[in-house]
């Protein structure tokens, strides 16, 4: 176990020190991105409940961005928020991911960003910090490589713990700080008493992190103790060539006539199953997203089929409870609170490891001399 734990922290503390940090800096995504970008995430005008013109919105942006075509609209969820459109432009066969953001009292569009581009700017800041911490905006082959250390990372808390606690009667000494300044025993506990302190967050973000990277492999997985479901669009038919009949408002409002006084979240456009989805809060959901699915065909307004993320069965609630574990929201701010801490602490592990073996090599070294060696300790 200790050899496993070094090489294991040589290999995988660059890819966990980047993990951490970008996963601590999103845990407060909208925030940071509406600080740096007040013009596009805040409007004084919007009222949540009210009326939002999303169809005119909608058009708007395709009359900006010509060959714009959005599969997502974010409603706002409180006063002085925007409308927020993700979507995709065909630019002369040229096809870009956009994020676009709109007024919701008129639909007037108040600014567009690429998504994915590699700019630091207050634009793109925190679009690629995220885009860094799901999959270095490489793509697939990245985000496997991701939940591959996210895999070890996860096995490597079993041997960190029996390594920290050897003796059950001595388990007190694994989350303190001992030994005089400077010495080896206090960079030890450095390491240690950290790790152990926040041991059970992090070992969530290791287990939510192979989920979320690997999605179907863990479903697979879940399945051999518990049922799963899927969302209903996976299970809907194709439909080629779908138009949009019934116009994304007239969607909004079929779905709140099922669910009077349910408060809409999101709309997903689904050409491809001639369908949409809307996301409305309920009050099984487990995070601040809106959990209940209600599919309604694009041709005429009959509902599809409704399904709650929640779900029925024992595989369904572990799923649900993903992102929101991993994103801290299952429990409000506290959560996010305590996600951030992780990251960083996960980050401080991965500096003062290194620099643990660092040392010791240095000390162990042949010809130094013998009074610069320090003793061996428990890694």
């Amino acid at each position: 176990m200790l050899i496993w734990h070094r090489w294991f922290g040589l290999g995988a503390s660059l890819w966990l020190l980047l993990l951490a940090l970008t996963g601590s800096a999103i845990t407060f995504y909208d925030e940071l991105d509406t600080w740096l970008n007040p013009d596009l995430r805040t409007t004084g005008q919007s009222t949540p409940g009210a009326a939002i013109p999303v169809e005119r919105a909608i058009g708007q942006a395709q009359r900006v961005l010509p060959g714009f075509q959005p599969w997502m609209i974010d409603l706002p969820n409180a006063p002085g928020q925007t409308l927020w459109m993700l979507g995709r432009q065909d630019a002369g066969g040229h096809l870009r991911s956009i994020q676009l953001f709109a007024d919701p009292a008129d639909g007037r569009v108040l600014g567009w960003r690429e998504q994915g581009r590699p700019a630091l700017d207050r634009r793109h800041l925190m679009d690629v910090l995220y885009g860094l911490h799901v999959d270095l905006m490489l793509g697939p082959v990245a985000t496997w490589l991701f939940g591959l250390v996210s895999l070890l990372w996860l096995l490597d808390h079993v041997a960190a713990a029996l390594l920290s606690v050897p003796r059950l009667g001595a388990w007190r000494d694994a989350f303190r700080l001992a030994g005089r300044p400077r010495s080896g025993r206090r960079r030890l506990d450095r390491h240690r008493a950290p790790g152990m302190w926040l041991l059970l967050p992090t070992f969530a973000l290791s287990l939510t992190g192979v989920t979320l990277a690997w999605p179907e492999a863990s479903r697979d997985a879940v399945r051999l103790l518990s049922p799963v479901s899927e969302r209903l669009d996976h299970s809907l038919p194709e439909v080629a060539g779908a138009t949009r009949a019934i116009d994304a408002d007239r969607a909004i409002a079929l779905a709140r006539e099922r669910m009077p006084g349910a408060r809409v979240d999101s709309l997903r456009i689904l050409p491809h199953v001639g369908a949409y989805a809307v996301r409305t809060f309920d009050a099984r959901d487990v995070d601040d997203q809106g959990r209940l699915w209600t599919y309604l065909a694009m041709d005429d307004g009959r509902v599809l089929g409704q399904r709650h993320d929640r779900g029925s069965s024992g595989g369904d609630l572990f799923f649900v409870w993903q992102y929101a574990l991993h994103s801290g929201k299952g429990f409000g701010l506290a959560g996010r609170i305590v996600v951030f801490i992780a990251g960083l602490a996960t980050a401080l592990l991965c500096v003062t490891g290194v620099w643990l073996w660092w040392r010791r090599r240095r000390a162990a070294a042949p010809g130094r001399a013998s009074g610069l060696a320090e003793a061996p300790t428990p890694s």
